[in-house]
């Protein structure tokens, strides 16, 4: 994890996501938001007992929480080439990630997984991979909405809040 975040290429994309959202009024796409999907993806998967399902994929025992980690850190890496360009950040964002993945250490099939990951951390739906689905949630539940005084103008806020009442939901079903 360490490798990424001290990655020359990582801290540049960084650097120009926080030059584009200087004047936004909405989450921004820092470090502080990579490591927050970061953490919340490893949570889920643990807590969920999933992560045997990672595991199978090809990842070893001893790296898997590297290769989730190293997902959530750099899914929003290309949100600067949204900006400038319109490209969708996800499929930029896993082209970005090919060589910093590579330059860390991490196996062509690691690397694979990570890749379509971020490359599908924006709709996580049918279809998508479990880390895929997985980074789309920590997304969505990493975002501090109720601490944002932007919130009301976001188009992001409702849903937002439907996850989070669907999961209390869940938690007290599970309680139950």
């Amino acid at each position: 994890m360490k490798a990424i975040i001290n990655h020359p290429l990582y801290r540049e994309y960084l650097e120009k996501n926080a030059q584009r959202e200087k004047e936004r009024r909405f989450c921004r796409h820092d470090f502080q938001h990579m490591e927050d999907v970061a953490r919340v993806s490893y949570n889920i998967l643990t807590d969920s007992g999933r992560i045997g399902d990672i595991i199978s994929r090809g990842v070893s025992r001893e790296f898997v929480r590297e290769v989730i980690y190293a997902a959530g850190l750099l899914h929003d890496i290309a949100r600067w080439i949204q900006y400038d360009t319109g490209e969708d950040h996800a499929l930029a964002g896993a082209r970005l990630a090919r060589p910093i993945m590579e330059n860390t250490g991490f196996d062509p099939r690691e690397t694979a997984l990570a890749l379509r990951a971020i490359r599908e951390h924006r709709r996580g739906g049918p279809g998508a991979s479990l880390l895929g689905r997985t980074l789309c949630l920590a997304d969505d539940l990493s975002r501090p909405c109720g601490k944002c005084d932007a919130r009301l103008d976001c188009y992001k806020f409702e849903q937002m809040e439907n996850i989070r009442r669907e999961l209390a939901l869940t938690q007290k079903i599970l309680v139950l």
